[in-house]
Formats: C-alpha cells, sequence, structure tokens
C-alpha cells in the first residue's frame, strides 16, 4: 500500500489537512505531493490561493506550521524590547534623489527603556547614533535592542521635514511586563460619564495557564465600569488572539440580553457544519455585563481578527459605531494541532467566524462609520497623504479617534468630509516595511472553547 511509504511527519500534516482545513478541496492530489520534502517545505504546497492576503505582490498565508521551541509564541513579555509600538515612512521624491525614513512613535509602555528615555507618542525618531535612517537595513538594526542615542523631530508640514530636533538616550532593551489591557479610565463627558478601554491584544493571562488579564477585566466591568452611559472601545492596535476573550469582552460590552442568548455567532466549517458559541453567564463569570444600548470602537489598518469579530458579532445586537480606517480583513479561525513525536505544531485555518445572522463577508475588511486617521490619511491606493501633526496621547480628549466618538455622545453630529490631504508635488510618502503591531499578529483567530 503506497501510503505507508510517507514520512510519518507528512502523513500526519496531510492527514490533517484534508480533514480539517478549512479549504481542504483545494489540497493538490497525493501523486503530486512531494513526500520527500522536509515539513516545512511540504506543508505550504498544501495550502489554498483563498487561505491569506496578497499583499506588494506577495502572497502571506495565514496557516503556517513551527517548530516547537517550548512556551508560547508570541508574547510581548517574553520578548526583548525598547518598549514602544511605532510604524515606520519611507519619505522619498519621485526621481529618488532622496529618501529617508522616519519611525512614528505610536504608544509607549509605562516604566520601559522608551518611557525612561522620555519617547512619547507622535515622536519622530528620525537618526539613531547621529546617523540618518537611510535604507531598510539601518532601520532593522535601529531595534538591535542596543543602547542608543535617538534624534527625535516634529514634522513640519510647510518644511516638508523634521524640525525641533532634540537627543534622547535609550538603554537596551529588556523584557517588560506586558498587560493588553493598556489604559482604562473614565471620561465624564457632558453629564455622561464614559468608559475608555484600551485593549491591544486578546489574550487572557500571561501564560496558556493564566487568566489574570481576563480577571481584570471582570474586576474593571464590576469597577471602574459600572454604571458607565457609554463606552469607547480602543483597538486600533489590537490585531488579534484567542475566541475565549472575544466572548468575554462581548458579555461585558453586549447589551443586557447577551447573556441569556445561546448564541452569539458561529464558526462554520469545511463540511459547512456549524459550531455555535455564546457570550452568556458562564463566560462572565465574575464580571459584570454594563447594559449597553451602543457601543464605539476605534480601529485602524491594523485591526484584525478577534478585534473584527468583535464588532462583527455585537453588530446585529446593539448599534456599534466603528470610528478609525478599514479593518484588515481576517474572518477566519485556527487551531493548533500537534505532532505525536512533540516536534511540530500545525496551524491551519479551520473556520470562518459568522454572527447570529451568518454575516462572515468582511475578507477584505469593516469599512468603518466614520472614516479616518489618527496619524496619516490615505490616499485611495492606500499611500500616505499627509503625516498629521495633531497627535495627541492614547486618551487624551482631544484624541483625533476618541473626540469623534466623544463628540457624537455629545450630542453634535459628526461630519467626516474633511481634506484627504495632497503632498506637494515630486513628493512621495510609504508606509514603511517595519511596523510593531505586526509582530503579535495571529494568523487568524485562536480558536480556545472547549
Amino acid at each position: 500500500d503506497d501510503e505507508d511509504e510517507r514520512p510519518e511527519t507528512l502523513a500526519w500534516i496531510e492527514d490533517t489537512m484534508r480533514e480539517e482545513y478549512f479549504w481542504n478541496g483545494d489540497i493538490p492530489e497525493a501523486n503530486r505531493l512531494n513526500y520527500s520534502a522536509d515539513p516545512e517545505t511540504f506543508f505550504p504546497t498544501l495550502l489554498s490561493t483563498e487561505d491569506g492576503k496578497t499583499r506588494k505582490g506577495i502572497h502571506q498565508y495565514y496557516s503556517y506550521i513551527e517548530k516547537v521551541s517550548g512556551g508560547t509564541r508570541g508574547f510581548i513579555n517574553e520578548e526583548y524590547t525598547y518598549g514602544f509600538e511605532y510604524t515606520a515612512v519611507n519619505i522619498s521624491d519621485r526621481n529618488n534623489t532622496y529618501s529617508y525614513y522616519g519611525v512614528l512613535v505610536l504608544y509607549v509602555i509605562p516604566d520601559s527603556p522608551a518611557a525612561k528615555a522620555g519617547l512619547k507618542r507622535g515622536d519622530w525618531i528620525i537618526k539613531a547614533n547621529n546617523k540618518d535612517i537611510l535604507t531598510y537595513t539601518n532601520l532593522e538594526n535601529l531595534f538591535d535592542g542596543n543602547s542608543k542615542t535617538l534624534t527625535i523631530g516634529q514634522w513640519n508640514e510647510q518644511e516638508w521635514g523634521f524640525v525641533n530636533h532634540k537627543e534622547v538616550s535609550i538603554s537596551n532593551a529588556r523584557t517588560i511586563d506586558y498587560n493588553p489591557i493598556f489604559m482604562a479610565e473614565i471620561i465624564p463627558w457632558g453629564n455622561k460619564k464614559v468608559g475608555y478601554l484600551l485593549y491591544d491584544r486578546f489574550t487572557k493571562g500571561k501564560d496558556n495557564k493564566d487568566s489574570s488579564f481576563d480577571d481584570e477585566l471582570r474586576l474593571l466591568s464590576n469597577d471602574m465600569f459600572s454604571g458607565v452611559d457609554e463606552f469607547v472601545l480602543d483597538l486600533r492596535y489590537n490585531n488579534g488572539g484567542l475566541l475565549s476573550c472575544v466572548q468575554l469582552l462581548c458579555a461585558i460590552l453586549g447589551p443586557a440580553d447577551i447573556l441569556t442568548k445561546e448564541s452569539i455567532g458561529y464558526l462554520k466549517y469545511n463540511d459547512d457544519t456549524k459550531s455555535p458559541f455564546g457570550a452568556g453567564t458562564r463566560i462572565l463569570g465574575s464580571g459584570k455585563n454594563l447594559s449597553l444600548k451602543r457601543l464605539f470602537v476605534l480601529v485602524s489598518t491594523d485591526s484584525a481578527s478577534a478585534s473584527e469579530a468583535v464588532i462583527n458579532l455585537l453588530r446585529p445586537l446593539m448599534e456599534v459605531v466603528v470610528i478609525g480606517e478599514k479593518t484588515e480583513g481576517k474572518n477566519v479561525g485556527s487551531e493548533t494541532f500537534t505532532s505525536k513525536d512533540k516536534v511540530w505544531e500545525m496551524h491551519p485555518i479551520t473556520s470562518k467566524i459568522c454572527n447570529s445572522k451568518g454575516f462572515s463577508d468582511y475578507a477584505e475588511g469593516l469599512s468603518p462609520d466614520h472614516d479616518m486617521g489618527d496619524t496619516f490619511e490615505h490616499h485611495a491606493n492606500g499611500d500616505i497623504s499627509k503625516i498629521l501633526t495633531d497627535i495627541y496621547d492614547l486618551g487624551d480628549e482631544r484624541e483625533r479617534l476618541l473626540r469623534v466618538a466623544l463628540d457624537i455622545i455629545g450630542g453634535s453630529t459628526y461630519n467626516n468630509s474633511g481634506s484627504r490631504g495632497l503632498l506637494p508635488s515630486g513628493m512621495k510618502l510609504k508606509r514603511g516595511p517595519i511596523n510593531s503591531i505586526d509582530r503579535k499578529a495571529t494568523n487568524g483567530v485562536i480558536i480556545d472553547i472547549e
């Protein structure tokens, strides 16, 4: 029997994929597969073009396989970091007579090397150790973890460049206690009490056995957020994580009757079977449902997977006002399979995530109700048309996206037909090849419900 001639690991990969993979109908027939390949070469040959996205001409699959290195993958608190999130921008002229990078600080983690150096949201790093950031390699070296002197500037539209240079010293990168509940506060607005939560990753605790972050959300719902009139959920830097965290947020932020619903959505598998899931009392645990009538969600092009699931799942149940940019568009879920010898872990896409109305058609992203950037304005083709200079701290009432939510809460109609910004002729701005939010990305909502 030919079957037995397959190496054990490849047989496990193929058999699991033929059974579990969402697009299993696209897997080539056995006689077209190369059983002498190593697992990392073999695995991608099974994948469907429906899996993942093509960006800048390169197809990036969501499904992947990796050698098990022990521990959980991708938690920021296992990494050495300076403690700030950033995005790089390439600034050039059309003839490329000059081209350099600026690195915009998006936010800073308290008590980190970046915080101690005095970096803050809206700062631009334009030199490292007094050298311009001219190449991709320069850009990568900026984040090598060593202590260095950074030159900070502010963008000036008239000058078409950076002004007010100052130098700061940043110490070596180190591990930082990371908490996805980055900011939680009450904003008094008119006669209303507005809850604000900046949540930057759907993760329940410090590792798979810990639920301290979920427990903190439950505590906040009973304490600080108890009795709020309105709520702003900031997911602009959140590109995903666990489905169980999605369920908990929905149980806290959804309308009161969400707790008694059999299900708020379902996973749809390759054979069209459906697996419903809820956001009921069991999920809520010691937390409190805030009985909200509507929810404001702040998003960006980085908001993905679990962030999009919260919006999609709550939309049929309550008014959800989405402010920001079109989201990434990850409407799928992945599961983890481990080989018998515990050497390999496979993370294929196994399901689509549908809301209670059966809607899951947002592979191209969810469009905001109020379309605006918080740090840049974009052309239709995705290139930057304007670098914004009115960038306030997250949670500041003047901050662009939050302000729109507060204006609507305050009863003023919000009209966003603002300028899209026109570049001086001959100038080009492109989002750079490095964006720190990407390194936290999951390849779909991680399905962790029993």
